[in-house]
Formats: C-alpha cells, structure tokens, sequence
C-alpha cells in the first residue's frame, strides 16, 4: 500500500513544474492582452461618442423631413465613423484571438512536454521500484533468518581478520541503509511540500481559467457588436445612397455611392499603386492634357463635391455610350471590370510620373499594356461599379497621388 501512495505522490510532483510552466505563460498573455485590450476600447468608446453626437445630428435634421445636403452629410459623417468603430473592433477581435492562440499554443507544447517528462519519470520510476524491491527483500530475509546483534556477529569469528572484516561489512551495510532511508523520507518530504504547492497552484490556474472565460465571452461580444454595427452601417449606407440618387436626379451632380467595405477600396489603391510603380514612370508629373469626354460640363470637382465629402477627380456628366478620349498619348497600365467603386475603369501611364483614371465606364475598348495616342477612344461612358448616374470620373495622379485635374486641363 505505501509503495502505492509514494508513486501516486511521485507522479503528482511531476505535475507541479507543468502546471507552473502553463500558468507563467498564460498569465503573462493575460497581461499583455489587457493593455491592448484596454487601449483598443478607449478609441472604440470615443469613436462611439462620436457617432452618438452624429446620429443626435441625424435625428434633428429627420424631424425635418428634409433630403438637404446637410442630412447627407450627416450621414456620411456616421457613415465614416461606423467603419473606424468596425476597425477598431476588429483589432479588438484579433488581439483577443491572438492572445487566446498563444494561451492554446503553449497548453499544446507543454502537454507535449509532459508526456516527454512523463517517460522519462515513467522509466525512473522502474529503476526506483527494482531498487526499492531488492532491499525489501534483504529486509524479509534478514526478518526470516532471526535478529543477530553486531555484537553476536563478531564474537563468532575464528580469528582477528575475520573479525575485522566483519566489522568493515557491517558499517558498509549500516551506512547504505541509513543512506538509502535518509533519501527516501527526502523524497516524500519533497513530494509532500510539492503536493501543498501543486494545490495552490490549481487554485490559480482556476482563476486564471475564469479570467480565460472571461475573455472568450468579451471576444464573443466583440464579434457580435461587429455584426451589429455591419448592419447598421449597410442600412445607414443604403439610406445615404438612395438620398444621393434623389439629389442628383433633382441638382444633375451625379455622385459616387458610398462603398463601405474599406479592404476593397484599399485593394484597388494598392493594385493602382503597384501598377504605377511597375511602370517605372517617376517624375515632376508635368504635361498638358485634354478633356476626356466631349463635354465640358462639370457635375462634381476636385477635391470635394458640394456637400464638401472628399471627390478624388472631376465628373463629366455625358449620356451612357458617350466617348471617352486618352487625355494624353501613353500606356495602358490597368483595365478592370469591376461591379463596385470605379467599375468599369482604364489607368494609363504617360511618363515622367503622371497617370490618368477614367471610371464608370460602359465599355472598354483598349487593352492592358496597349500603347494610346492622345484623344484616342478608350472607353464609353456610363455608370458601372458605385455611380448615381452615367459619367466619367477623371482623376490625375503624380507618381501615383491624386492630385487637382485643374492643372493639366
């Protein structure tokens, strides 16, 4: 029985430094979490204030019943502020999770390591037991066999030498089992003090474990204020985009539509960029360009429309199918046909750093890597991707920068 209970006592000690090993990683990761965690609802509440004072605005201005300029911008206002809220959120999101792999991770690799450790007391336990058994056995023989005093041992020797070596084996023998109980009440004391210990620490690991929980439901909160604030952000943007149609049906100043998923628009600014940069073409960006479209009628500048919300180029209103001219000789860089943001759109490189953007268009008729003269025929007009009306969207870049069409003009 009390072979039993030592290995019993043995394997738990093994378990103490695991337990140490898991709870040092897991509450540092708690740690760090909490900081970032901290700071990232700090600008979530104060994005929060903001669209709070938006939507008062929005409200104020609804009593109204008034599709003014004024009510869309207000819009546009939470619009913007709904996507910061998402981002942060979403950084939130990914620090939680973050910090929840690399709990996960180190629970993995320390349950590996423990099952190494495992074997290895596994095979020390053997050793242990094979020992532990032979000196049982020489106890029970020496039981068997009857007391004998050293003393009794001695004076049966036949001469001198005999008696000394004797007395040599019995102190050899004394010492070994004083040695060999000596380790064995230092391990139990150990296996004891680590049992106290191992307690201690699975109290810890339990509250770490609720903190852990803790965090999951916070993490799971995030995910569902972010869907909450997705559907809110369509169903204000589908309001804003409906008032757009109405005012440029009613003031003919035909407008982007508002696009609310940032990674596409951020996609298409980088693949603008690269593509500008594959080029090779840096410079002052100096040259004079022509109109792109016959008309010269301005529905919206550069670089804001009347409502004051940001306008990278300047529209031409024309009527879907119009021509859309190269404002300069040059090289075709980029054509895509998209179903959002610019649609339908043609990029062409001209040198010294200078780029044009035609979008919106109906069709393309140029090909990418296609050398153009200037007042050549690219495209029709129309209003594909995010457009209240049939326009061309011309921008002018300067080593890949927006800047005023004005300019060249």
């Amino acid at each position: 029985m009390r072979l039993v209970v030592f290995k019993s006592r043995l394997k738990l000690t093994s378990l103490v430094l695991c337990f140490a090993f898991i709870l040092s990683t897991f509450t540092f990761g708690l740690t760090a979490q909490a900081k970032t965690t901290s700071e990232l609802r700090e600008e979530r509440d104060r994005i929060q204030s903001e669209i709070n004072s938006a939507q008062n605005k929005i409200d104020s201005l609804a009593k109204e019943k008034a599709e003014t300029e004024e009510y869309l911008s207000a819009l546009r206002s939470k619009i913007s502020l709904l996507q910061d809220k998402i981002d942060s959120l979403e950084s939130e999101k990914a620090s939680l999770q973050a910090d929840i792999d690399a709990i996960q991770y180190n629970i993995d690799k320390t349950v590996a390591e423990i099952e190494k450790n495992q074997k290895e007391i596994d095979e020390k336990q053997a050793e242990f037991d094979k020992s532990y058994e032979l000196y049982c056995q020489r106890l029970r023989a020496m039981y068997v066999s009857g007391t004998a005093s050293n003393l009794e041992v001695l004076l049966t020797c036949t001469d001198m030498s005999a008696m000394l070596t004797r007395s040599q084996m019995i102190k050899s023998v004394s010492q070994q089992d004083s040695k060999i109980l000596d380790d064995l009440m230092k391990k139990m004391e150990e296996i004891e003090k680590k049992k106290q210990e191992l307690e201690v620490k699975n109290n810890e690991l339990n509250e770490d474990k609720d903190k852990l929980e803790e965090s999951k439901k916070e993490l799971q909160s995030s995910i569902d204020e972010i869907n909450s604030s997705k559907s809110e952000l369509d169903a204000q943007a589908a309001e804003a985009n409906a008032l757009m149609r109405k005012i440029s049906n009613k003031q003919s100043e035909y407008m982007e539509l508002i696009e609310t998923n940032r990674d596409q628009i951020r996609e298409i600014e980088n693949e603008i960029n690269q593509a500008i940069s594959g080029a090779g073409s840096y410079g002052s960006g100096s040259g004079q360009l022509r109109y792109p479209t016959d008309s010269r009628t301005v529905s919206a500048g550069y670089p804001n429309y009347s409502s004051g919300a940001y306008h990278g180029g300047i529209d031409f209103p024309v009527s879907t199918g119009s021509n859309v001219y190269a404002a300069a000789s040059g090289r075709v860089i980029i054509v895509k046909y998209l179903d959002y943001s610019y649609g339908y759109y043609v990029l062409i490189d001209h040198g010294d750093g200078l780029s044009t953007l035609y979008a919106h268009n109906s069709q393309i008729l140029v090909s990418q890597g296609q050398t153009v003269s200037a007042g050549q025929i690219i495209a029709k007009s129309g209003s594909t991707g995010n457009s209240t009306g049939p326009h061309c969207h011309f921008e002018v870049r300067v080593n890949g920068n927006r800047v005023s069409p004005w300019n060249y003009l």
